[in-house]
């Protein structure tokens, strides 16, 4: 069984986020705005503020969840007492998770734009774009959650 590269799992599931977390919601701000200028949102509806609140509550409901998936598969140990059916954790494993945690990191920033184009104001759609950077911030997983992740049997010098 080959040794997977520990710095270029690393750096995949890094900036799989950035790509997601960053360039996605910079592109959905942009696009909200272009959309805007065209006349998209500008007649907002009436229970604009109870929306608001909903999104807001889902978002940190997602935050939450965020913070407890990350815990449960990136820094929690194998409850399985017997080694030989513990399932082996591969590098794909923890690029498919950090692609979970990213896609729950950025619905805020889906919410603050479906917000902004039902007719709701610019600085609560950058809010909600700034819940995500922040999330991505927090919840980035970091070279020795790797380590952990995947559980190399020789660890060696990296």
């Amino acid at each position: 069984m080959r040794r997977p590269n520990l710095e270029s799992v690393h750096f995949k599931a890094v900036y799989l986020g950035l790509l997601m977390n960053v360039f996605l919601p910079a592109v959905l701000v942009v696009f909200g705005l272009y959309l805007r200028s065209k006349g998209v949102g500008t007649n907002s509806i009436k229970s604009l503020d109870l929306l608001l609140i909903i999104l807001l509550f889902v978002s940190a409901t997602e935050v939450f969840f965020v913070f407890f998936f990350r815990r449960k598969f990136f820094l929690g140990k194998s409850h399985s007492k017997d080694e030989t059916t513990k399932p082996t954790r591969t590098e794909d494993d923890f690029i498919r998770y950090s692609l979970i945690l990213f896609s729950l990191c950025l619905s805020p920033t889906i919410y603050g734009f479906v917000y902004y184009l039902l007719g709701g104001t610019l600085e609560w759609f950058i809010i909600f774009a700034c819940i995500t950077l922040i999330c991505f911030r927090f919840f980035k997983p970091s070279l020795e959650q790797v380590r952990k992740f995947i559980r190399l049997e020789q660890m060696g010098g990296g």
